[in-house]
């Protein structure tokens, strides 16, 4: 099985292509530090794409969901260091087969691994939970689309306007509108609700 690393810590990667190596059912083909055009490219050779979940991440998932077969490679596993449940959501929402804390054991970083692989599905147990604990959370009003969620998770980053536009290829007048989607949509009424929002479900660490 064939395994594309993209995470933006060398050190990180290193030791995970490490504990794959040990493995001998599966074999690195190649690594990157964000998802560019080079790296779907290369979903024409690889079983699948191990993610770090990064914002570019939710782009990436969005765009091979548009061009890969509903059950064929090039699959996707999110090893990332967010906890939160809502970054969970978004990113097996845009597409990801698997989602997992980086925090996780070796052995079940692979058993994750080989699952997605094959075409399975798999989240830890703790987040299974959750999402059948909330689903009428997740599915109401409140729950943001990607495009919202980038949004939101660039201006908690403390980018201007300007600078979110030119993040997404954006005018600024449509991201100054889902910075008003998003106001309305969780019932907030000021730019300092909406950095506390973020913040609160673990959209950004402080």
């Amino acid at each position: 099985m064939r395994v594309y690393l993209v995470d933006g810590q060398p050190v990180f990667r290193e030791g995970l292509k490490s504990i794959i190596r040990a493995a001998r059912d599966l074999t690195v083909i190649g690594e990157a530090e964000t998802c560019t055009e080079d790296v779907q490219k290369a979903g024409r050779e690889c079983d699948l794409f191990v993610l770090d979940g990064e914002l570019d991440c939710l782009a990436f998932l969005q765009s091979l969901e548009k061009t890969r077969v509903r059950g064929r490679p090039p699959f996707t596993l999110v090893l990332t260091r967010h906890t939160e449940d809502q970054h969970a959501i978004q990113m097996l929402a845009a597409g990801a087969d698997g989602y997992l804390s980086k925090c996780k054991p070796p052995e079940t970083i692979l058993d994750a691994i080989r699952k997605v692989c094959r075409g399975g599905k798999f989240v830890s147990r703790e987040l299974a939970e959750t999402m059948l604990f909330n689903l009428d959370r997740m599915n109401g009003p409140a729950r943001l689309s990607n495009r919202e969620y980038q949004v939101l998770y660039l201006y908690a980053s403390g980018l201007a306007m300007k600078e979110i536009a030119g993040q997404l290829a954006l005018s600024v007048k449509t991201v100054s509108t889902y910075r008003c989607r998003l106001l309305e949509k969780l019932n907030l009424s000021s730019n300092a609700q909406l950095m506390r929002y973020a913040y609160k479900e673990g959209v950004i660490r402080e």
